[in-house]
């Protein structure tokens, strides 16, 4: 079945949804290696991927594949330890879909943030990791830095033209109360509608924190093969499911529309069913 263009709902538990994530992630690593022989993965900041990230470092448990109907790598490729099935790291690549600008070490960097939970528990190479420098003072230099980072993986052989755009093989992404993803606001009219610039570098005051960030373009994420939102709390949550119901259509988020590819949203509340 073609499923290129729809998009997917998946509510439960955070420890359901991380692993089912999980195990999404794992499944489209290993498709998008024996397709094209290499997975080229966009990390999410903030704080709600933090569970995402530890999981994907410990792996999942072979048998939640089929748990969720998704795609068990083959066995002669797959990495495994016992009965944990485990991301090909050797062959998976990182980017980042928006920084903040602030140093790599700093509490709010999401570079960090992805190191603590995931990085530093993985075997990976450090040629396979590409970290926005948004701490940068002129923050247009490492916006077109890093977008030229990317034509070198995606088109080393100039093989897309200046009007083409790259394509991950997925994109995790945030979503913020305000609708906000990724670093494009809806108070930023000139970023969401971006058409050429993979990367661009904004200054947005109102977010949290304030201040300078990088981010990737509507374009790019739209060019993606899968695009996968995760979400943490109960207003995040009401917010992700009207997105997805197309009854909310004013907020960057919602301008999230894979062209080709897949849009899968996991959310989770915190409501207490006993409180």
């Amino acid at each position: 079945m073609n499923t290129a263009g729809q998009k997917f709902l998946y509510k439960g538990s955070e420890a359901e949804i991380t692993e089912h994530a999980a195990a999404l992630i794992i499944s489209e690593a290993y498709r998008a290696v024996n397709e094209h022989g290499r997975f080229s993965l966009a990390l999410a900041g903030g704080k709600s991927p933090g569970s995402l990230y530890r999981q994907l470092a410990r792996g999942v448990a072979t048998d939640t594949f089929n748990n969720y109907g998704l795609q068990l790598p083959l066995p002669d490729a797959a990495v495994r330890k016992g009965n944990i099935t485990c991301m090909p790291w050797e062959k998976t690549w990182l980017f980042w879909g928006d920084e903040r600008g602030v140093p790599f070490d700093d509490k709010e960097s999401n570079y960090r943030m992805a190191r603590e939970t995931l990085l530093s528990q993985v075997s990976l190479s450090e040629n396979h990791i590409f970290r926005m420098p948004a701490e940068q003072e002129d923050e247009n230099e490492p916006a077109l830095g890093y977008e030229e980072t990317m034509r070198n993986f995606f088109m080393p052989d100039n093989a897309l033209s200046e009007k083409e755009f790259p394509t991950f093989d997925l994109i995790i992404l945030g979503l913020g109360e305000d609708g906000h993803t990724a670093s494009l606001f809806a108070d930023n009219a000139k970023a969401l509608q971006e058409n050429k610039r993979w990367v661009i570098a904004v200054n947005e005051p109102l977010a949290k924190p304030p201040g300078k960030r990088l981010t990737l373009t509507l374009p790019v994420i739209n060019h993606a093969r899968n695009v996968l939102f995760f979400t943490a709390g109960n207003e995040k949550g009401k917010l992700a499911e009207r997105i997805f119901l197309e009854k909310e259509k004013s907020v960057p988020a919602s301008l999230v529309d894979p062209l080709n590819g897949k849009t899968f949203w996991f959310t989770h509340s915190t409501i207490n069913p006993c409180s």
